[in-house]
Protein backbone atom coordinates (compact mmCIF):
# COMPACT_ATOMS: atom_id res chain seq x y z
CA UNK A 1 0.00 0.00 0.00
CA UNK A 2 1.22 3.62 -0.78
CA UNK A 3 2.04 5.78 1.85
CA UNK A 4 0.52 9.47 1.78
CA UNK A 5 3.24 11.29 0.60
CA UNK A 6 4.44 8.69 -2.56
CA UNK A 7 0.92 9.19 -3.77
CA UNK A 8 0.94 12.85 -2.95
CA UNK A 9 4.27 12.68 -4.98
CA UNK A 10 2.95 10.24 -7.88
CA UNK A 11 0.20 12.61 -8.38
CA UNK A 12 2.44 15.79 -8.04
CA UNK A 13 4.85 13.91 -11.13
CA UNK A 14 1.78 12.76 -13.09
CA UNK A 15 0.50 16.41 -13.25
CA UNK A 16 3.90 17.43 -14.12
CA UNK A 17 4.22 14.96 -17.04
CA UNK A 18 0.32 15.32 -18.01
CA UNK A 19 1.66 19.35 -18.86
CA UNK A 20 4.48 18.16 -20.42
CA UNK A 21 2.84 15.59 -22.58
CA UNK A 22 0.12 17.92 -23.75
CA UNK A 23 2.44 21.28 -24.20
CA UNK A 24 4.91 19.55 -26.39
CA UNK A 25 1.93 17.97 -28.52
CA UNK A 26 0.31 21.41 -28.67
CA UNK A 27 3.78 23.15 -29.45
CA UNK A 28 4.17 20.14 -32.53
CA UNK A 29 1.08 20.90 -33.59
CA UNK A 30 1.07 24.56 -34.14
CA UNK A 31 4.44 24.49 -36.35
CA UNK A 32 4.12 21.08 -38.37
CA UNK A 33 0.28 22.43 -39.49
CA UNK A 34 1.75 25.59 -41.27
CA UNK A 35 3.84 23.18 -43.42
CA UNK A 36 1.01 20.81 -44.35
CA UNK A 37 -1.38 22.09 -47.95
CA UNK A 38 -3.56 19.19 -47.93
CA UNK A 39 -3.65 17.30 -51.15
CA UNK A 40 -1.00 18.92 -52.64
CA UNK A 41 2.53 17.00 -52.21
CA UNK A 42 4.31 19.80 -53.97
CA UNK A 43 3.24 22.70 -51.84
CA UNK A 44 4.09 20.75 -48.85
CA UNK A 45 7.43 19.87 -50.35
CA UNK A 46 8.16 23.41 -51.22
CA UNK A 47 6.95 24.45 -47.53
CA UNK A 48 9.25 21.69 -45.80
CA UNK A 49 12.49 22.32 -47.82
CA UNK A 50 12.20 26.48 -47.05
CA UNK A 51 12.17 25.72 -43.49
CA UNK A 52 13.42 21.97 -42.82
CA UNK A 53 14.91 22.69 -39.13
CA UNK A 54 11.78 24.20 -38.05
CA UNK A 55 9.99 21.11 -39.13
CA UNK A 56 11.89 19.06 -38.10
CA UNK A 57 11.82 20.50 -34.26
CA UNK A 58 8.22 20.66 -35.02
CA UNK A 59 8.43 16.52 -35.75
CA UNK A 60 10.62 16.15 -32.40
CA UNK A 61 8.58 18.12 -30.19
CA UNK A 62 5.53 15.90 -31.42
CA UNK A 63 7.58 12.62 -30.45
CA UNK A 64 8.94 14.09 -27.21
CA UNK A 65 4.85 13.74 -26.36
CA UNK A 66 4.59 10.17 -27.00
CA UNK A 67 7.65 9.41 -25.25
CA UNK A 68 6.71 11.10 -22.51
CA UNK A 69 3.44 9.43 -22.22
CA UNK A 70 5.03 6.17 -20.79
CA UNK A 71 6.04 8.23 -17.82
CA UNK A 72 2.45 9.51 -17.87
CA UNK A 73 0.89 6.15 -18.22
CA UNK A 74 3.08 4.69 -14.92
CA UNK A 75 1.60 7.81 -13.49
CA UNK A 76 -1.85 7.74 -13.96
CA UNK A 77 -1.90 3.74 -12.85
CA UNK A 78 -0.95 4.69 -9.18
CA UNK A 79 -3.29 7.61 -9.33
CA UNK A 80 -5.88 4.92 -10.13
CA UNK A 81 -4.89 1.64 -9.11
CA UNK A 82 -6.42 2.70 -5.28
CA UNK A 83 -9.37 3.52 -7.03
CA UNK A 84 -9.50 0.18 -9.23
CA UNK A 85 -7.02 -1.71 -10.10
CA UNK A 86 -8.04 -3.79 -12.95
CA UNK A 87 -9.44 -0.65 -14.73
CA UNK A 88 -6.34 0.95 -13.97
CA UNK A 89 -4.12 -2.04 -15.54
CA UNK A 90 -6.09 -1.28 -18.94
CA UNK A 91 -5.46 2.63 -18.67
CA UNK A 92 -1.71 1.36 -18.47
CA UNK A 93 -1.90 -0.47 -20.94
CA UNK A 94 -4.01 1.64 -23.30
CA UNK A 95 -1.52 4.22 -22.90
CA UNK A 96 1.52 2.28 -23.56
CA UNK A 97 -0.01 0.65 -26.48
CA UNK A 98 -0.87 4.84 -27.55
CA UNK A 99 3.19 5.57 -26.81
CA UNK A 100 3.85 2.71 -28.92
CA UNK A 101 1.91 3.69 -32.04
CA UNK A 102 2.30 7.24 -31.65
CA UNK A 103 6.43 7.15 -31.68
CA UNK A 104 6.02 4.62 -34.69
CA UNK A 105 4.25 7.34 -36.28
CA UNK A 106 6.08 10.04 -36.17
CA UNK A 107 9.75 7.75 -36.91
CA UNK A 108 7.50 7.51 -40.02
CA UNK A 109 6.68 10.98 -40.57
CA UNK A 110 10.77 11.61 -39.79
CA UNK A 111 11.41 9.00 -42.76
CA UNK A 112 9.18 10.87 -45.05
CA UNK A 113 11.03 14.32 -44.85
CA UNK A 114 13.79 13.47 -47.12
CA UNK A 115 11.19 12.01 -49.55
CA UNK A 116 9.65 15.64 -49.98
CA UNK A 117 12.94 17.30 -49.89
CA UNK A 118 15.26 15.26 -51.86
CA UNK A 119 15.17 13.41 -55.53
CA UNK A 120 13.44 10.25 -55.66
CA UNK A 121 15.26 7.72 -57.67
CA UNK A 122 11.56 6.60 -58.97
CA UNK A 123 11.00 10.08 -60.17
CA UNK A 124 8.26 12.61 -58.36
CA UNK A 125 4.92 10.20 -59.66
CA UNK A 126 7.58 7.68 -57.19
CA UNK A 127 7.88 10.04 -54.62
CA UNK A 128 4.40 10.95 -54.70
CA UNK A 129 3.38 7.26 -54.20
CA UNK A 130 5.73 6.52 -51.52
CA UNK A 131 4.51 9.26 -49.74
CA UNK A 132 0.64 8.44 -49.96
CA UNK A 133 1.68 4.55 -48.77
CA UNK A 134 3.60 5.64 -45.54
CA UNK A 135 1.67 8.86 -45.01
CA UNK A 136 -1.41 6.50 -45.00
CA UNK A 137 0.60 3.82 -42.50
CA UNK A 138 1.25 7.06 -40.54
CA UNK A 139 -2.05 7.91 -40.17
CA UNK A 140 -3.53 4.53 -39.51
CA UNK A 141 -0.87 4.52 -36.48
CA UNK A 142 -2.27 7.87 -34.86
CA UNK A 143 -6.13 7.10 -35.07
CA UNK A 144 -5.35 3.94 -33.28
CA UNK A 145 -3.00 5.67 -31.02
CA UNK A 146 -5.81 8.03 -30.39
CA UNK A 147 -8.58 5.50 -29.80
CA UNK A 148 -6.30 4.14 -26.95
CA UNK A 149 -5.27 7.58 -25.57
CA UNK A 150 -9.36 8.18 -25.29
CA UNK A 151 -10.07 4.39 -23.81
CA UNK A 152 -7.79 5.22 -21.42
CA UNK A 153 -9.02 9.20 -20.43
CA UNK A 154 -12.77 7.79 -20.81
CA UNK A 155 -12.11 4.98 -18.34
CA UNK A 156 -9.25 7.02 -16.00
CA UNK A 157 -11.54 10.29 -16.13
CA UNK A 158 -15.00 8.05 -14.99
CA UNK A 159 -12.88 6.49 -12.47
CA UNK A 160 -11.63 10.00 -10.97
CA UNK A 161 -14.98 11.40 -11.01
CA UNK A 162 -16.30 8.49 -9.11
CA UNK A 163 -14.18 8.92 -6.23
CA UNK A 164 -14.16 12.58 -6.57
CA UNK A 165 -10.46 13.12 -6.94
CA UNK A 166 -10.68 15.75 -9.21
CA UNK A 167 -12.80 18.94 -9.31
CA UNK A 168 -15.52 17.10 -11.10
CA UNK A 169 -16.27 19.56 -13.61
CA UNK A 170 -12.52 18.94 -15.39
CA UNK A 171 -13.57 15.59 -15.01
CA UNK A 172 -16.46 15.84 -17.01
CA UNK A 173 -14.80 17.99 -19.50
CA UNK A 174 -11.83 15.83 -20.23
CA UNK A 175 -14.63 12.27 -20.07
CA UNK A 176 -16.47 14.08 -22.67
CA UNK A 177 -13.56 14.77 -25.24
CA UNK A 178 -12.78 11.32 -24.65
CA UNK A 179 -15.80 9.88 -25.94
CA UNK A 180 -15.94 12.56 -28.83
CA UNK A 181 -12.27 11.59 -29.81
CA UNK A 182 -13.26 8.11 -29.01
CA UNK A 183 -15.98 8.27 -31.77
CA UNK A 184 -14.34 10.27 -34.22
CA UNK A 185 -11.04 8.36 -34.44
CA UNK A 186 -12.85 5.11 -35.00
CA UNK A 187 -14.92 5.90 -37.71
CA UNK A 188 -11.86 8.21 -39.52
CA UNK A 189 -10.26 4.30 -39.06
CA UNK A 190 -13.15 2.52 -40.29
CA UNK A 191 -15.44 4.93 -42.47
CA UNK A 192 -13.38 7.68 -43.03
CA UNK A 193 -16.53 9.40 -45.41
CA UNK A 194 -18.50 9.24 -42.19
CA UNK A 195 -15.95 10.72 -39.64
CA UNK A 196 -17.00 14.08 -38.28
CA UNK A 197 -13.96 17.25 -37.86
CA UNK A 198 -12.33 16.46 -34.48
CA UNK A 199 -10.43 19.44 -33.89
CA UNK A 200 -12.40 21.00 -31.52
CA UNK A 201 -12.79 17.36 -29.66
CA UNK A 202 -9.10 17.37 -29.37
CA UNK A 203 -9.04 21.08 -28.74
CA UNK A 204 -11.14 20.22 -25.59
CA UNK A 205 -9.07 17.31 -24.60
CA UNK A 206 -5.92 18.99 -24.39
CA UNK A 207 -7.38 22.10 -22.51
CA UNK A 208 -8.86 19.50 -19.80
CA UNK A 209 -5.39 17.96 -19.57
CA UNK A 210 -3.69 21.23 -19.18
CA UNK A 211 -6.00 22.32 -16.29
CA UNK A 212 -5.61 18.59 -14.63
CA UNK A 213 -1.92 18.66 -15.39
CA UNK A 214 -1.74 22.14 -13.24
CA UNK A 215 -4.45 20.94 -10.67
CA UNK A 216 -2.63 17.74 -9.91
CA UNK A 217 0.75 19.39 -9.95
CA UNK A 218 -0.46 22.54 -7.38
CA UNK A 219 -2.93 20.52 -5.18
CA UNK A 220 -1.94 17.02 -5.24
CA UNK A 221 -2.01 16.96 -1.67
CA UNK A 222 -5.90 17.00 -1.51
CA UNK A 223 -6.10 13.85 -3.16
CA UNK A 224 -8.29 11.31 -1.05
CA UNK A 225 -5.39 8.76 0.88
CA UNK A 226 -5.32 5.59 -1.01
CA UNK A 227 -7.83 3.01 0.03
CA UNK A 228 -6.32 -0.59 2.09
CA UNK A 229 -5.61 -2.93 -0.76
CA UNK A 230 -8.57 -5.18 0.73
CA UNK A 231 -11.21 -2.47 -0.15
CA UNK A 232 -9.88 -2.61 -3.94
CA UNK A 233 -12.03 -3.53 -6.43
Amino acid sequence: MPTKTSFWTAGRLTGLLLLIVTLTHMVGFQITSRFVHPNDFAATSQAIAEAETLYRLGLLSYSASSLATIGLAIGFFALLAPIHRMLALVVLCSRLFEAVLASSAWAIRFALVDNHIQANPLGPNGALALHQILRGIANAGFDLAAIAMAIANVIGFWLLFKAASLPRILSLIALSGGVVVLISSCLNLGWPHMAPASPLAFAITLLSQLAIGAWLFVFSSRLPEPLPAANRS
